[in-house]
């Protein structure tokens, strides 16, 4: 029954029996079979199936409120169970996007695998929607991302915050200024992040308000590739400063502030809204929250 209270959850919140076939990796028939065995059981239908779109019957309105509070309720019986009398043990998956993975997190996971060495943490490197997707199919406890995208079933909690720079490649005309002015960028070539993440919408909005075009050269799906493009002067960038303080330092790149800043970069944690969090993933949830402080 828990199972099926599951699968129904997620076709009435995804609008979509394929959808949740594959949160739920199962076929669209085994999805149908489940529905079809609540609405056995309570004796009446719970999706009405007229139209493209899915709703709700009265009845499955009904069901629907009383599965989140009874999944919640099972997560949380689960969570206690299986909670370890003395000391925090056991795996803690963390999906975080790969600039985040190399540049901010490294700190932050060595203070808690100090803290809690009988926790076993694996990190995956991922792009943004497969950081979501993983944490949304559960197989990453929680997500870290920068300026992640809302979504209805996740939360996301302030981690902490970077500011947007401008990178430029050593020995260009404008590698000796401080600071620099966004009017500066007009007609020139620039690499820029996909279409589609919050960072990219965000500055495309910046410059059309101030009247600056950029010449788009090369569009990348993360910032590492941006940061090498920039280094062999194929164009300029604007990044958050964390991720290029490295090159800053070799000596590869030259960061340079924006005089109409600061531009802000808020990094967050991202987690299941419904369910109970095991505790590795709280305690280092904790972990990150007071040590960004």
């Amino acid at each position: 029954m828990i199972r099926s209270l599951q699968i129904f959850r997620d076709v009435v919140e995804s609008r979509s029996f394929t959808e949740a076939a594959r949160r739920n990796y199962l076929t669209q028939s085994a999805v149908s079979q489940h529905l079809k065995m609540l609405e056995r059981h309570f004796g009446s239908s719970l999706i009405e199936r007229g139209n493209r779109l899915i709703g709700l019957t009265p009845a499955g309105r009904l069901v629907y409120d009383a599965a989140l509070g009874i999944l919640k309720q099972y997560a949380h019986l689960e969570g206690q169970l299986k909670k370890p009398p003395r000391e925090v043990s056991g795996t803690l998956r963390v999906a975080a996007t790969l600039s985040i993975g190399l540049h901010d997190l490294p700190p932050y996971v060595t203070v808690f695998m100090k803290q809690y060495p009988k926790i076993d943490v694996q990190l995956a490197y991922l792009k943004a929607p497969q950081v979501y997707e993983a944490v949304l199919t559960e197989r990453a406890d929680l997500g870290v991302a920068g300026a992640p995208e809302p979504h209805p079933q996740l939360k996301a909690l302030l981690f902490k915050k970077d500011r947007l720079v401008l990178i430029v490649p050593s020995g260009h005309p404008w590698s000796k200024q401080r600071r620099i002015s966004l009017s500066r960028l007009d007609g020139q070539p620039f690499i820029a992040l996909q279409k589609g993440s919050l960072i990219r919408r965000t500055l495309d909005r910046v410059l059309r308000r101030r009247g600056v075009r950029v010449e788009v050269i090369y569009e990348f799906d993360n910032i590492e590739l941006i940061k090498r493009a920039v280094e062999v002067g194929v164009g300029l960038s604007i990044v958050p400063r964390g991720t290029a303080v490295q090159e800053a330092q070799a000596g590869s790149l030259k960061l340079l502030e924006i005089a109409e800043g600061p531009l802000e970069y808020p990094m967050k944690i991202l987690t299941r809204k419904y369910g109970e969090r095991s505790l590795p993933a709280q305690q280092f949830i904790n972990s990150l929250l007071s040590s960004s402080r």
